[in-house]
């Protein structure tokens, strides 16, 4: 018997599929996205602690002050201010009026003027080239991945800096998502972006997150039962057993809270053009 063909995968295909379906591509979903990183605002600047980020500080240590800095997707502007006090202007592309309202109040309350603020989607905003082009967890509602780059690419006179979270190989929600979707990825996510940025002629650099990787919590296994179906994009109670089971098995119950495997973690993809 000859060896079975091996079917390539289509990653351009898969991260549509997977964007189209990112919980922040609705209307209630990004207005979750807001409301929840109104509450990081809000804890960063209390005078909470703020957790380390090699990888954005990777970036810094790339960045001179004569510099200019395009932010697409700049949120609250968790790098967009950071970035701001170490080169000359920073431009933010951010769509999302409640983004963009935090953004300004936080640069206005740190000093910070050398930001200019753009409220437009990315692949329809009218920018002119900056010395650098960074995206941190921006992608992930585009079906778009390359065009997004490419524009990225194209408005850049020195380095473009893309960041991906990065899926737990033996995480929960691959788990779930192979017996509910028949598909490991339940998300867009670096394995399937770099790659597809491969396929295309891109050979970016890499760095990854150090191995201490911030786990997820829950009270109780009713709200993992919640954040499971929230990744899975599930609004009904038919696979609710299944993952209860998974569930049940697989978290660690500790001092009276339920730890996952999966986590947050992140991979920078950069690359210069000059």
């Amino acid at each position: 018997m000859g060896t079975p063909m091996t079917i390539p995968t289509d990653w351009a295909a898969l991260w549509r599929e997977l964007a189209s379906h990112d919980i922040q591509a609705s209307d209630a979903g990004a207005a979750q996205m807001v409301e929840r990183w109104r509450g990081v605002a809000r804890r960063l600047d209390g005078g909470g602690k703020q957790d380390p980020d090699p990888l954005l500080d990777h970036v810094v240590s790339r960045l001179t002050p004569e510099m200019t800095v395009l932010d697409v997707g700049a949120g609250i502007g968790r790098w967009a201010l950071p970035i701001a006090r170490r080169v000359r202007r920073v431009t933010a592309v951010e769509p999302l009026p409640g983004m963009r309202q935090v953004l300004v109040e936080r640069a206005a309350a740190q000093g910070i003027a050398n930001l200019d603020v753009i409220d437009s989607p990315w692949l329809t905003a009218q920018v002119r080239p900056h010395d650098a082009v960074v995206a941190a967890h921006a992608t992930y509602t585009t079906t778009d991945l390359v065009g997004f780059v490419r524009k990225m690419e194209a408005c850049t006179r020195r380095s473009c800096y893309l960041v991906l979270r990065v899926p737990a190989h033996d995480g929960i929600l691959g788990d779930l998502s192979e017996r509910i979707n028949r598909r490991w990825h339940d998300s867009p996510n670096f394995i399937v972006g770099y790659n597809l940025l491969l396929s295309v002629g891109f050979h970016p650099n890499v760095l990854m997150e150090p191995a201490a990787v911030r786990h997820w919590t829950d009270p109780t296994l009713d709200a993992a039962l919640a954040r499971a179906k929230r990744h899975l994009h599930l609004d009904d109670d038919r696979h609710d057993g299944a993952i209860r089971e998974v569930l049940d098995r697989r978290l660690v119950l500790a001092d009276g809270i339920y730890r996952w495997p999966d986590g947050m973690r992140s991979a920078l993809i950069w690359w210069d053009t000059v």
